[in-house]
């Protein structure tokens, strides 16, 4: 007869485990036994058994996504034991020794970290929705990278009536010791880490009602900052952070400042067709997103990102959301000479080429050895700063392609007056990024769509090729 092995951890049972804030990694503190020299450990997600043989001296790393309810079961023909993900939203490990007769085997369970915690209310409410924010935290963390070093050295510092304002009220506060630490770790090495670090890891933040700030947003593990590695991260500084939020009065900035902030982001709307831009993506491309969130800030001057954030097994997620953090459009709204559709379309540039990576990357990955190849002479296809950020075959193209299809959208979008004058924006951009071979990537993927009546996904390998001929 079997044994149900129970793990007691305090007063807590890990057969049902419920604890939480078990260490990263863990020694089972009983023996998994088999008479039959062999284990085995199922697949959650996909309901298949794997099966061991119990070797000397053998180490077995097995893992699965983690999400809330997901538990492996690990078993032998004398002992079984369950073990859930109880430390959600953060990562799991757990070494359990398995002894034979023979020999004696380690298998270690992990549970990968979780970067959101969506409820299914939250699922429901959001799926299908296009929402634009300038969160108040997100904010406040944007606040104090303007009045730091980081600002200049990543070149976001928008000179605006805003950026004014933000400076001549929080003056008294620019020697704050959050600020001082954010100019230390805004050293040459780490600045764009710093940056981004400290900006996107905000979003895991709100406020309660006593004006303190709490880990409570559906936003639980942001990439910047998954091991607490970069220096500028948010929740790193959290306590400088509150201190400076009290000292300064952040919260009365911002609130005097919402009928601002909501004046952009109606402006934000009418200038970012997203739904548009969506469904054209979907209609090149076999993924599926659910929802898109624009997170936007005055105080961004250029540095835009995205991040993905879902519920369930990663491979097959039950609900995918896509934060884009873009500038504002007052920079373009400047340009007085633009007529409204060109404005339109140079603004949905900046949110286009973050939404596609969610498309291009995976497709990307199915076709990667080909990518590799063409794509081998790295120097040839971008400079050696370009190379600072995307040092890969697979980044350079992806690169190359997210840009590219931006101007198919447009093509396939606007009159053909404003998409020339758009494309050429585009080939100016990408040239001054360090990407001198885009115009004629460009050029070849644009002729290639136009004379051939299929997806860009079902074109990929096509397109890949197209590219050996350029010299």
């Amino acid at each position: 007869m079997k044994r149900i092995l129970l793990l007691l951890f305090g007063f807590w049972v890990i057969q049902g485990i419920s604890a939480q804030n078990l260490e990263r990694e863990m020694v089972y503190p009983d023996t998994l036994r088999s008479a039959k020299d062999s284990f085995y450990v199922n697949s959650p997600k996909f309901d298949r058994i794997w099966s061991f043989p119990i070797t000397k001296l053998d180490t077995l790393n097995l893992g699965t996504s983690g999400y809330k309810g997901v538990s492996m079961t690990i078993w032998t023909d004398i002992d079984t034991l369950q073990i859930p993900h109880v430390n959600f939203p953060k990562n799991q490990h757990i070494k359990i020794p398995i002894v034979s007769p023979k020999d004696t085997a380690i298998c270690i369970l992990r549970f990968q970290d979780s970067p959101s915690d969506f409820t299914q209310k939250y699922v429901i409410d959001k799926k299908g929705q296009i929402n634009f924010e300038i969160p108040e935290v997100y904010e406040l963390a944007n606040i104090a990278l303007y009045l730091s070093e980081c600002s200049q050295k990543t070149r976001n510092h928008p000179e605006t009536e805003y950026s004014r304002r933000v400076k001549e009220y929080f003056e008294p506060y620019k020697n704050h010791k959050l600020i001082q630490v954010l100019n230390t770790n805004c050293v040459e090495a780490k600045y764009w880490n710093t940056y981004y670090g400290f900006r996107e890891n905000s979003i895991c933040y709100s406020f309660d009602t006593d004006n303190f700030l709490q880990y409570n947003t559906p936003y639980k593990n942001v990439w910047w900052d998954n091991s607490g590695f970069y220096g500028g991260a948010f929740r790193n500084m959290l306590y400088l952070i509150q201190d400076f939020s009290q000292k300064s009065n952040f919260r009365k900035f911002y609130q005097e400042n919402k009928a601002y902030y909501q004046g952009l982001i109606e402006r934000q709307k009418e200038l970012l067709p997203i739904k548009q831009m969506w469904d054209w993506i979907e209609k090149e491309f076999p993924q599926r997103m659910d929802s898109y969130k624009i997170m936007f800030s005055p105080l961004i001057g250029g540095s835009h990102s995205t991040q993905r954030f879902y519920k369930g097994f990663f491979k097959e997620p039950e609900y995918q959301e896509c934060i884009m953090f873009i500038s504002s459009s007052e920079s373009i709204d400047s340009k007085s000479e633009y007529i409204e559709e060109l404005k339109e379309g140079l603004m949905s540039g900046i949110v286009f080429t973050e939404i596609d990576h969610n498309y291009v990357n995976p497709t990307s990955d199915l076709h990667i050895d080909q990518i590799k190849s063409v794509f081998q002479d790295k120097d040839f296809w971008a400079t050696k700063d370009a190379q600072q950020n995307y040092s890969s075959e697979y980044a350079i193209f992806n690169e190359y392609m997210t840009h590219s299809l931006f101007c198919l959208y447009i093509k396939e979008t606007y009159g053909t007056e404003v998409a020339d004058d758009i494309i050429m924006d585009r080939v100016g951009l990408m040239n001054r990024r360090g990407y001198p071979k885009f115009e004629e990537f460009n050029t070849l993927l644009l002729d290639y769509m136009e004379a051939n009546q299929t997806s860009v996904y079902d074109s990929y390998a096509d397109i890949v090729s197209l590219m050996k001929q350029i010299k």
